[in-house]
């Protein structure tokens, strides 16, 4: 389960990034989504080196990574909220994977 967690952790992390360099706008929600990207896989990193759970590590990453991508819609004016709202259950999915797999 641990492995199953980062795996899911290290590929939603890369979707992200992929997703801020796509976009090739540096603005704030860019760096909440870059720097929760930077926690979630610091969280990853320490959680397979340590075998400690640092998940408050992982939920700080993921809030910014939301609050990013809300700022992002309202930056733009096009906010979806089925979208976040299914982004949200991603990534509750994946912190309680990551929990339970310490």
């Amino acid at each position: 389960m641990k492995i199953c967690g980062a795996v899911l952790a290290i590929f939603y992390v890369g979707l992200m990034v992929f997703a801020v360099y796509k976009e090739k706008l540096k603005s704030i929600s860019s760096a909440f989504i870059l720097i929760g990207c930077l926690l979630v896989f610091l969280y990853t990193f320490l959680n397979m080196v340590w075998c400690k759970n640092f998940i408050m590590i992982m939920i700080i990453g993921m809030l910014s990574i939301s609050v990013g991508t809300f700022m992002n819609g309202f930056k733009q004016n096009n906010i979806h909220i089925h979208h976040h709202v299914i982004r949200i259950i991603v990534e509750i999915v994946i912190t309680i994977i990551c929990w339970i797999g310490r």
